[in-house]
């Protein structure tokens, strides 16, 4: 019975810390100005540390001309930096990736025993 509930707290606190990374994107990017889709690929860098183009252009829907121009915009922005060529090139967090989300993002879960005590 432990094992089930430490896995479902392994899967609730996922979720929680997805989406306080997803709302802490959101904010970023509307004060930054960019398009709220980009959100999908920043969410991708911060919890799984890289996003592919072709990734995130299956998640949005977009065409691959639409999704290189989000990625090459957040580039420019400093907010994703390129890694590798062509077809093997995907983006991880650059200078200018919100810091905050990357923390919420990385912070260890700590799993509770319910039968102790």
């Amino acid at each position: 019975m432990t094992a089930y509930h430490q896995q479902a707290q392994t899967v609730q606190g996922r979720l929680d810390r997805s989406g306080q990374v997803w709302g802490l994107l959101a904010d970023f990017v509307e004060t930054a100005g960019m398009d709220e889709r980009v959100v999908t690929a920043l969410h991708d860098v911060a919890m799984a540390g890289r996003v592919r183009r072709s990734r995130y252009e299956h998640a949005e829907g977009l065409s691959v001309q639409q999704a290189q121009r989000d990625l090459r915009e957040l580039v420019t922005a400093q907010v994703l930096e390129p890694v590798g060529r062509t077809r093997a090139r995907y983006y991880t967090a650059g200078p200018r990736f919100p810091e905050r989300a990357l923390g919420v993002a990385r912070t260890p879960m700590r799993l509770v025993d319910p039968f102790v005590g």
